[in-house]
């Protein structure tokens, strides 16, 4: 099979979970396949005002966390979750999947800026930047 180790951006949107769904198709097909999931935990310069919402998001972040080390457990394909930290998503997505030798990128679009009516910013973003195949994951019935 032409895809080997499958990175999956997931947020727990609707599309990030639609993006899911698409690779444990792709991964059935292919066993041996491995699964990188990967959860951005978006960092933001903030003062001593904005500290308690620092803790909110590391919250959300680990709350992401266990649902994917969940989901790996549940895959018959090796798998591993990853929260990549830092203040541009796309970049942490792309550098992780080089980093991984992952030769397939699945995520969600949310729609929100970016090519409008098209790609969410940070998915368009990825598809830019990628060197790899980027699968773009959309809400609704796909078959």
């Amino acid at each position: 099979m032409w895809c080997h180790k499958i990175l999956v951006a997931y947020d727990g949107s609707a599309p990030s979970r639609k993006a899911l769904e698409v690779m444990r198709e792709i991964a059935q097909s292919n066993p041996t396949a491995e699964v990188v999931l990967v959860h951005v935990m978006r960092l933001f310069s903030s003062g001593s005002a904005a500290a308690g919402m620092d803790t909110v998001m590391v919250e959300d972040a680990m709350a992401i966390r266990r649902e994917l080390e969940a989901i790996a457990a549940e895959l018959p394909n090796p798998a591993e979750v990853k929260v990549l930290k830092g203040t541009s998503p796309a970049d942490l997505i792309v550098n992780c999947a080089k980093d991984e030798g992952c030769d397939l990128i699945i995520m969600g679009s949310r729609g929100q800026g970016g090519v409008k009516g098209f790609l969410g910013s940070v998915s368009y973003a990825v598809t830019k930047e990628s060197p790899i195949t980027v699968l773009i994951a959309k809400e609704g019935a796909y078959r």
